[in-house]
Protein backbone atom coordinates (compact mmCIF):
# COMPACT_ATOMS: atom_id res chain seq x y z
CA UNK A 1 0.00 0.00 0.00
CA UNK A 2 2.61 1.92 0.21
CA UNK A 3 4.44 1.90 -2.69
CA UNK A 4 0.94 3.25 -4.29
CA UNK A 5 0.83 6.30 -2.22
CA UNK A 6 4.46 7.08 -3.34
CA UNK A 7 3.59 7.20 -6.92
CA UNK A 8 0.79 8.66 -6.10
CA UNK A 9 2.22 11.47 -4.37
CA UNK A 10 5.18 11.41 -7.03
CA UNK A 11 2.53 12.12 -9.91
CA UNK A 12 0.92 15.10 -7.55
CA UNK A 13 3.77 16.46 -7.32
CA UNK A 14 5.55 16.55 -11.18
CA UNK A 15 2.08 17.76 -11.86
CA UNK A 16 2.52 20.50 -9.50
CA UNK A 17 6.19 21.11 -10.67
CA UNK A 18 4.78 21.43 -14.08
CA UNK A 19 1.93 24.09 -13.39
CA UNK A 20 4.58 26.31 -11.59
CA UNK A 21 6.75 25.91 -14.17
CA UNK A 22 4.34 27.00 -16.51
CA UNK A 23 3.05 29.85 -14.72
CA UNK A 24 6.67 31.16 -13.87
CA UNK A 25 7.20 30.99 -17.86
CA UNK A 26 3.73 32.28 -19.06
CA UNK A 27 4.36 35.71 -16.26
CA UNK A 28 7.96 36.01 -18.06
CA UNK A 29 6.49 36.58 -21.10
CA UNK A 30 3.52 38.61 -20.07
CA UNK A 31 6.31 40.64 -18.43
CA UNK A 32 8.54 41.23 -20.62
CA UNK A 33 5.87 41.85 -23.74
CA UNK A 34 4.88 44.70 -20.91
CA UNK A 35 8.40 45.90 -20.42
CA UNK A 36 9.01 45.58 -24.74
CA UNK A 37 5.77 48.18 -24.73
CA UNK A 38 6.74 50.78 -22.12
CA UNK A 39 10.04 50.84 -23.25
CA UNK A 40 9.10 51.29 -26.82
CA UNK A 41 6.26 53.96 -26.08
CA UNK A 42 9.44 55.81 -24.09
CA UNK A 43 11.60 55.14 -26.88
CA UNK A 44 8.74 56.80 -29.79
CA UNK A 45 8.52 59.49 -27.77
CA UNK A 46 12.29 60.89 -28.53
CA UNK A 47 12.44 60.33 -31.82
CA UNK A 48 9.72 62.88 -32.71
CA UNK A 49 10.15 66.15 -33.12
CA UNK A 50 7.72 68.91 -34.23
CA UNK A 51 8.93 71.58 -36.75
CA UNK A 52 6.42 74.72 -37.81
CA UNK A 53 3.01 71.93 -37.95
CA UNK A 54 5.19 69.13 -39.85
CA UNK A 55 6.02 65.99 -37.38
CA UNK A 56 9.29 64.24 -38.14
CA UNK A 57 9.62 60.67 -36.72
CA UNK A 58 12.67 59.36 -36.52
CA UNK A 59 11.98 55.19 -38.31
CA UNK A 60 14.62 51.87 -37.56
CA UNK A 61 16.55 52.68 -40.33
CA UNK A 62 17.43 56.50 -39.16
CA UNK A 63 15.68 58.50 -41.67
CA UNK A 64 13.33 60.90 -40.54
CA UNK A 65 10.13 60.44 -42.33
CA UNK A 66 7.33 63.23 -42.47
CA UNK A 67 4.43 64.39 -44.16
CA UNK A 68 3.39 67.49 -46.19
CA UNK A 69 0.16 68.33 -47.75
CA UNK A 70 -0.62 64.16 -47.74
CA UNK A 71 2.38 63.42 -49.02
CA UNK A 72 5.71 61.27 -47.46
CA UNK A 73 8.87 62.46 -47.09
CA UNK A 74 12.23 61.33 -45.57
CA UNK A 75 15.45 63.05 -45.09
CA UNK A 76 18.68 61.83 -43.14
CA UNK A 77 19.11 65.45 -41.45
CA UNK A 78 15.39 66.96 -39.74
CA UNK A 79 15.02 70.59 -39.87
CA UNK A 80 16.64 71.41 -36.42
CA UNK A 81 19.73 70.20 -37.65
CA UNK A 82 19.57 72.50 -40.60
CA UNK A 83 19.35 75.58 -39.21
CA UNK A 84 22.42 77.07 -39.78
CA UNK A 85 22.10 76.77 -43.59
CA UNK A 86 20.43 79.33 -45.42
CA UNK A 87 18.77 78.76 -48.94
CA UNK A 88 18.61 81.73 -51.11
CA UNK A 89 16.68 80.69 -53.55
CA UNK A 90 13.14 81.22 -54.77
CA UNK A 91 12.73 77.71 -55.83
CA UNK A 92 9.22 75.96 -54.59
CA UNK A 93 8.21 72.18 -55.02
CA UNK A 94 5.50 74.17 -57.88
CA UNK A 95 8.90 74.83 -59.58
CA UNK A 96 9.12 71.16 -59.91
CA UNK A 97 6.32 69.72 -60.25
CA UNK A 98 5.30 67.96 -63.67
CA UNK A 99 8.44 69.62 -65.29
CA UNK A 100 11.53 67.80 -65.98
CA UNK A 101 14.57 67.32 -63.57
CA UNK A 102 18.22 67.41 -64.29
CA UNK A 103 21.36 66.54 -62.36
CA UNK A 104 24.64 67.29 -62.40
CA UNK A 105 27.78 66.51 -60.62
CA UNK A 106 29.23 63.89 -58.83
CA UNK A 107 27.02 60.53 -58.24
CA UNK A 108 26.78 61.08 -54.53
CA UNK A 109 24.29 60.12 -51.58
CA UNK A 110 23.21 63.89 -51.57
CA UNK A 111 21.53 63.80 -55.26
CA UNK A 112 20.03 60.48 -54.44
CA UNK A 113 18.06 62.18 -50.90
CA UNK A 114 17.12 64.77 -53.10
CA UNK A 115 15.78 62.57 -56.53
CA UNK A 116 13.93 60.25 -53.85
CA UNK A 117 11.92 62.71 -52.38
CA UNK A 118 10.96 64.53 -55.87
CA UNK A 119 10.55 61.21 -57.61
CA UNK A 120 6.73 61.98 -57.28
CA UNK A 121 6.55 65.74 -58.43
CA UNK A 122 9.00 65.91 -61.46
CA UNK A 123 7.98 63.89 -64.70
CA UNK A 124 11.69 62.71 -64.88
CA UNK A 125 14.85 62.66 -63.76
CA UNK A 126 18.34 62.39 -65.75
CA UNK A 127 21.97 63.29 -65.16
CA UNK A 128 23.12 66.30 -67.65
CA UNK A 129 26.28 68.17 -68.70
CA UNK A 130 25.93 71.88 -68.11
CA UNK A 131 26.92 73.77 -71.11
CA UNK A 132 29.38 75.65 -69.54
CA UNK A 133 31.13 72.18 -68.03
CA UNK A 134 34.04 71.39 -69.77
CA UNK A 135 34.94 68.15 -67.80
CA UNK A 136 31.55 66.78 -67.74
CA UNK A 137 31.09 63.05 -69.25
CA UNK A 138 30.19 64.36 -72.96
CA UNK A 139 27.81 61.24 -73.77
CA UNK A 140 25.27 62.93 -71.03
CA UNK A 141 22.75 65.37 -72.52
CA UNK A 142 24.14 69.03 -72.64
CA UNK A 143 21.64 71.99 -71.07
CA UNK A 144 20.92 75.14 -69.35
CA UNK A 145 19.96 77.14 -66.71
CA UNK A 146 18.05 79.23 -68.57
CA UNK A 147 15.69 76.59 -69.88
CA UNK A 148 15.93 73.75 -67.95
CA UNK A 149 15.63 72.69 -63.94
CA UNK A 150 18.76 71.34 -62.86
CA UNK A 151 20.37 70.65 -59.44
CA UNK A 152 23.92 70.82 -59.78
CA UNK A 153 26.10 69.46 -56.75
CA UNK A 154 29.67 70.94 -55.96
CA UNK A 155 32.12 69.78 -53.70
CA UNK A 156 33.48 72.52 -52.20
CA UNK A 157 35.09 73.97 -48.85
CA UNK A 158 32.07 76.07 -47.73
CA UNK A 159 28.48 75.67 -47.73
CA UNK A 160 26.49 77.00 -50.08
CA UNK A 161 22.69 77.23 -51.26
CA UNK A 162 22.06 79.17 -54.20
CA UNK A 163 20.24 80.03 -57.39
CA UNK A 164 21.06 81.04 -61.01
CA UNK A 165 17.62 81.08 -63.27
CA UNK A 166 16.60 77.86 -63.01
CA UNK A 167 19.46 75.95 -61.46
CA UNK A 168 20.19 75.57 -57.91
CA UNK A 169 23.36 75.21 -56.62
CA UNK A 170 24.43 73.01 -53.71
CA UNK A 171 28.31 73.27 -52.60
CA UNK A 172 29.59 72.11 -49.27
CA UNK A 173 32.22 69.64 -47.98
CA UNK A 174 31.58 66.02 -49.03
CA UNK A 175 30.51 64.85 -45.41
CA UNK A 176 28.12 68.01 -45.33
CA UNK A 177 26.31 67.29 -48.46
CA UNK A 178 23.46 65.27 -47.62
CA UNK A 179 22.28 68.03 -44.46
CA UNK A 180 23.13 70.97 -46.95
CA UNK A 181 20.78 69.12 -49.44
CA UNK A 182 18.07 67.87 -46.89
CA UNK A 183 17.92 72.28 -45.89
CA UNK A 184 17.13 72.88 -49.53
CA UNK A 185 14.66 70.38 -49.51
CA UNK A 186 12.95 71.97 -46.41
CA UNK A 187 13.17 75.23 -47.86
CA UNK A 188 11.40 74.26 -50.84
CA UNK A 189 8.65 72.24 -49.11
CA UNK A 190 8.01 75.67 -46.98
CA UNK A 191 9.07 73.40 -43.55
CA UNK A 192 11.58 76.39 -43.09
CA UNK A 193 11.63 79.52 -43.98
CA UNK A 194 14.91 81.12 -44.67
Amino acid sequence: MRKIILVEEKKKKESRNKLIIGLVLVAIMVLSTAGYSFFSVSKEETKKIEYNGAEFILNDAGMWQFKIQNFDFSTQYNPEETENISVIALATINSYIGKPLFFSGEETAAKQEVARNLLNFASRMQDVCIEEDKDCDKTLPIKNCSQDNIIIFQEEKFIDIGEEENCIFISAPYDEQIRTADSFLFKILGVRNF
